[in-house]
């Protein structure tokens, strides 16, 4: 994955429950826009979300993968991030980052915008104007995040670790640390007991 900053640091995926609800998110909300870019590849689409926590950056990545095609629509997110911070909060800055990518989704899937649809099913981004190509500071919600979209597709990058991940124990026990240290990053109280009325 493409981070802004260039400082080696060690990083941890977010949580798959908090990807799996920010592709649902993205499902529904541009599901008309989807169905006509289906309609014109004649193949299904679908999203995918990924990211990772750095020690000074949350990264998040949300995919538009057509079925059958190499390369995908990727918009990045990054923003600066201090663990030590009490404000803003993991949450605040990954919701600030969710809006950011909804922008620029916005702008490509409108269901009432064939044309661009089209443009957006073609393989070259580049006839599209007010997409930033490079990252660029947008302010969402108070939050100053970055933002950048292109053409890779973190499947295939998927697909390789899926590979190293079935024949590598070593590299499942290092996810399974990752995964942990990123749980604890999430403000999450103790559960509570269901109030009973």
């Amino acid at each position: 994955m493409d981070r802004r900053k260039n400082t080696p640091s060690k990083s941890s995926p977010l949580p798959v429950d908090f990807t799996r609800m920010v592709t649902d998110v993205f499902i529904s909300n541009f599901d008309g826009g989807i169905k006509i870019l289906q309609e014109i590849k004649s193949t299904p689409a679908n999203f995918l979300a990924q990211g990772n926590i750095y020690s000074d950056e949350i990264l998040l990545v949300v995919s538009l993968t057509l079925s059958g095609q190499l390369s995908a629509t990727t918009v990045y997110a990054s923003c600066d991030f201090d663990p030590k911070a009490s404000s803003p909060s993991v949450e605040d800055l990954l919701g600030a980052c969710v809006d950011g990518i909804g922008s620029i989704f916005s702008q490509l899937l409108s269901h009432t915008n064939r044309k661009k649809l089209e443009q957006v099913a073609d393989e070259s981004l580049a006839a599209l104007d007010g997409l930033p190509f490079e990252w660029t500071p947008v302010e969402v919600e108070r939050q100053r995040i970055f933002l950048r979209i292109d053409r890779a597709n973190p499947n295939l990058e998927k697909m390789a670790d899926d590979w190293l991940r079935a024949h590598d124990p070593e590299m499942r026990e290092i996810e399974a640390e990752e995964e942990k240290e990123t749980e604890d990053l999430f403000v999450t109280g103790p559960k509570r007991p269901p109030i009973k009325h």
